[in-house]
């Protein structure tokens, strides 16, 4: 799966992590919700994923352009239009 697919299946997986939490009694066990887990595993890992994402031949970043601002990554660089998987 390319580089840029497997951010946005990251994405939808977070977001349905999140919905699905919605939706569940919360209770003593608040801390052992398997959507709770989750939601933290995918956040992270898309916060190191949007770090690192960067074009091989221009070094910018592709899912972040500044602190309020932020894009989802696509086949081509955004500034170079370069290839980014090969």
């Amino acid at each position: 799966m390319a580089k840029h697919n497997q951010f946005k299946a990251t994405l939808i997986a977070l977001i349905i992590c999140i919905i699905s939490f919605n939706f569940v009694k919360i209770g003593g066990e608040f801390y052992f919700n398997p959507f709770y887990i989750l939601s933290f595993v995918f956040a992270i890992t898309l916060i190191v994923k949007s770090i690192n994402y960067v074009c091989p031949s221009c070094q910018k970043n592709q899912v972040i352009r500044s602190f309020l601002s932020y894009r989802l990554p696509k086949a081509e660089c955004y500034s170079c239009n370069c290839k980014l998987e090969k």
